[in-house]
């Protein structure tokens, strides 16, 4: 028997700067943060970061190389148009506007501080896919 929502998935993002990064979730689009892991230098090593349920984990590389990227991320929310005003409101620029999909979803997206895209989606609708989409 299946569930009718997935448990939930929490990526871990290596970023140049934790600090920056989490500063972004928490400020500009309202996350609130879980934890937080300081390093020797007094700046965050780890962080982990949370809005209605759907949690990241924000991370300094492990080594010198460079951050990993870019990255798509899809954040379900409970009301998409309420929170792209909200966003619009703390002068969030968005990337792509309010859109319902064919499969169903009412999307908006922002970029963040490292340049990867956060699609924050809500179900509105049946699936109606294009002339010569194929779903398996």
């Amino acid at each position: 028997m299946t569930e009718p929502h997935p448990r939930s998935v929490m990526p871990l993002r290596f970023v140049e700067s934790v600090d920056a990064t989490r500063l972004f979730y928490l400020e500009a689009l309202g996350f609130e943060s879980l934890m937080g892991v300081v390093g020797k230098d007094g700046a965050l090593d780890f962080a982990i970061v949370q809005r209605e349920g759907a949690m990241l984990m924000l991370s300094r590389p492990e080594d010198a190389g460079p951050t990993r990227g870019p990255l798509s991320i899809y954040i379900e929310v409970g009301d998409v148009d309420g929170y792209h005003a909200e966003l619009v409101g703390r002068g969030v620029a968005i990337v792509e506007p309010p859109t319902t999909q064919w499969w169903g979803d009412r999307t908006f997206s922002v970029a963040d501080p490292a340049g990867d895209a956060l699609y924050f989606w809500q179900t509105v609708a049946d699936m109606a896919p294009p002339p010569g989409v194929t779903l398996i």
